[in-house]
C-alpha cells in the first residue's frame, strides 16, 4: 500500500496515513451478533462513519470519503454495539474465511 503503513495484522493495530490526501475507506465485518462499527481518526469517531447490522448473520459494510493528513491514525472500532462482537470465521462452507477487512484508496 503506497502512502499507508500497517506493520502488523492484529485486531487492535492502527493504520497510519503517510501521504496527506482524500481517501476512500471501505470496511467489511462479518459479526456473529448485531453490531455497529465506526472509523476513528486519531482516537475520535469520524462523522458519518458508523455503520450497523441488525442481525449477526448480516455483513456490515461501510464506505467513507475522508480528507486525511500525514500521520493520521485510522482504527476500525466496535463503537456502540450492545456487547462484544465475535467474528464469523467459518461461514458458508468448511474453510476459514476472512471476517473483517479494510480497503483504503487515495483519490487525490
Amino acid at each position: 500500500m503506497l502512502g499507508v503503513t500497517h506493520s502488523v495484522i492484529v485486531p487492535t493495530a492502527p493504520i497510519t496515513i503517510v501521504n496527506a490526501g482524500t481517501y476512500a475507506i471501505i470496511f467489511s465485518v462479518s459479526g456473529t451478533e448485531p453490531n455497529q462499527f465506526t472509523l476513528y481518526i486519531n482516537g475520535a469517531p469520524a462523522p458519518s462513519t458508523t455503520y450497523g447490522s441488525g442481525a449477526g448473520t448480516q455483513q456490515n459494510t461501510g464506505l467513507s470519503i475522508l480528507t486525511l493528513g500525514t500521520g493520521d491514525i485510522i482504527t476500525l472500532v466496535n463503537h456502540s454495539s450492545a456487547a462484544a462482537v465475535g467474528l464469523a470465521s467459518v461461514v458458508g462452507g468448511t474453510e476459514a474465511n476472512v471476517s473483517a477487512s479494510v480497503l483504503i484508496e487515495r483519490l487525490a
